[in-house]
């Protein structure tokens, strides 16, 4: 874990109100709450103001970036914003981890093949939280994919390095019809595809499919199974999908 990392996802030591709660992702929501108390708190939401964050009329931090974890347009874009700030300030970069907690907790039950441990989900977190060092160098809109792809390239490497050197690890995926390399270069959020199909790159049946066999879990045969259609013809179709869609992810990195 880099040293950054360990910085800000073990921060939750810092509160003597601290009480012990089982998930990891708990332990910052109660840790942001003890810093959104008191004069902590407001000097907090000063520093948010003072960026000239939308706020929406919070009366504390927490209550903002909870708010953030939602999937309207209005509230990602609040998100892309905070996230802009993170390497200036340290002090936003627990609020803005507690704001992609669905989206890193999603990753870590991608990897964990949906039983992610609680030391996978710390490295998620840990490798998103280094990513908020380089967010200010790019543009609205890229941010939040930034960050969820570094998390997700970042710990598979990391878990992949480690069971070569016979390290007690999580079972690495191997199975093919899950996900396979191409897949990890190209982790699709569901704001990913809908981007995709708004730039007509894939059309609506292939986002269901990628929806459903990359981001469910379903594999081709099931989806096979449940469509009528044959195994071969959506094995060949999804990846004619992915083709494009990684020019696609790559022209917006080329873009950065």
């Amino acid at each position: 874990m880099t040293n950054l990392g360990c910085e800000v996802v073990n921060s939750y030591w810092s509160s003597a109100d601290m009480n012990y709660t089982p998930t990891f992702m708990s332990l910052l929501v109660t840790d942001l709450g003890a810093r959104s108390a008191g004069s902590s708190g407001r000097a907090l939401m000063a520093k948010l103001e003072h960026y000239c964050l939308d706020l929406s009329g919070a009366s504390n931090a927490l209550e903002w970036v909870l708010r953030l974890q939602g999937r309207s347009l209005d509230q990602r874009r609040a998100l892309e914003e905070l996230l802009e700030w993170t390497a200036v300030e340290p002090e936003f970069q627990l609020p803005a981890l507690v704001a992609l907690g669905r989206d890193l907790e999603r990753v870590a039950r991608r990897l964990g093949r949906g039983q992610p441990s609680e030391d996978m989900v710390s490295e998620v977190f840990a490798h998103a939280a280094e990513a908020l060092q380089w967010t200010h160098e790019l543009v609205e809109g890229e941010r939040v994919d930034f960050v969820v792809r570094h998390s997700l390239r970042s710990t598979d490497a990391q878990m992949h390095r480690m069971a070569r050197r016979n390290v007690a690890a999580e079972s690495l995926i191997d199975d093919v019809d899950v996900v396979d390399e191409a897949h990890d270069e190209t982790f699709l959020l569901e704001d990913q595809l809908s981007r995709a199909v708004s730039a007509r790159v894939i059309d609506a049946e292939e986002r269901r499919l990628l929806e459903a066999t990359r981001g469910r879990g379903l594999t081709l045969r099931e989806f096979a199974a449940r469509s009528g259609e044959t195994y071969d013809a959506l094995r060949m179709r999804r990846a004619r999908a992915e083709r494009r869609l990684r020019r696609l992810l790559d022209g917006w990195e080329m873009s950065r």
